[in-house]
Formats: C-alpha cells, sequence, structure tokens
C-alpha cells in the first residue's frame, strides 16, 4: 500500500502539479488560484480520472501559470485532516482555492470539458 501512494506521489511530482501535504498546504494556497484534485490511490473512481487531470493539466498549465491558476493534489489516504477541513465525502473532487480561501467544488469537476472552462474563467 505504501509503494502505491509513493508511486502516486512520484508520478504527480513528475507530472509537474504540486502534490500538497499537511506542511504546505496553507502555505502554497494561499497565494494565487489553486484547483485542488482531492483523492485516494486506492479508488477506482480516482484511477479513472486521473488521466482527465493530466490531460487538463498539461493542456492548461503554460497558459494558467501566468495569470497565477495553479493545479494541485491532495492524497486523502496520507492527509485526512486536509480532506476533512475542506468537506472532501468522495473521491476525486476538484475544489478551487483563491488565496487560501475554499471557494467549493469545480462544477461538474470531473470532465475534462468542466474543468477547462471553470479554469480557463477563473
Amino acid at each position: 500500500m505504501k509503494f502505491v501512494t509513493l508511486a502516486i506521489a512520484f508520478a504527480s511530482a513528475v507530472s509537474g502539479y504540486t502534490l500538497l501535504d499537511a506542511s504546505t498546504f496553507a502555505s502554497k494556497t494561499q497565494d494565487g488560484n489553486w484547483l485542488v484534485k482531492f483523492y485516494s490511490p486506492t479508488c477506482p473512481w480516482s484511477r479513472r480520472f486521473a488521466p482527465t487531470w493530466e490531460k487538463v493539466y498539461s493542456d492548461l498549465q503554460d497558459v494558467l501559470a501566468p495569470k497565477d491558476v495553479f493545479f494541485a493534489e491532495v492524497d486523502c489516504k496520507v492527509d485526512r485532516a486536509i480532506c476533512d477541513a475542506a468537506d472532501i465525502d468522495g473521491y476525486p473532487t476538484v475544489v478551487y482555492y483563491s488565496a487560501g480561501v475554499n471557494k467549493g467544488e469545480v462544477p461538474g469537476g470531473q470532465s475534462y470539458e468542466s474543468l477547462v472552462d471553470f479554469a480557463q474563467n477563473i
């Protein structure tokens, strides 16, 4: 189980979006706008959503980074307290943060089109 979590964390780091944890969540999301994916590596829906999330990130990273819009993930198996504080009740869930404030779930947040539309209109 630990290997799976480490493998996913490594994949996220290689992909370029930020893997947030208890020591980085508050400080990172304090500045700019963040789309944060809350997931569990053992959840089949999280695993199915991963390619969509990766595509949204890869398609938009260069366009949105200059606008201070960033992408991140929280592994709820590792950092349950962050997920509890964000009222995450299912996986995966994408939440919009602006200047450290939880602005709510992204409407239609598991569809490529909904995520792209939302992100481009921040």
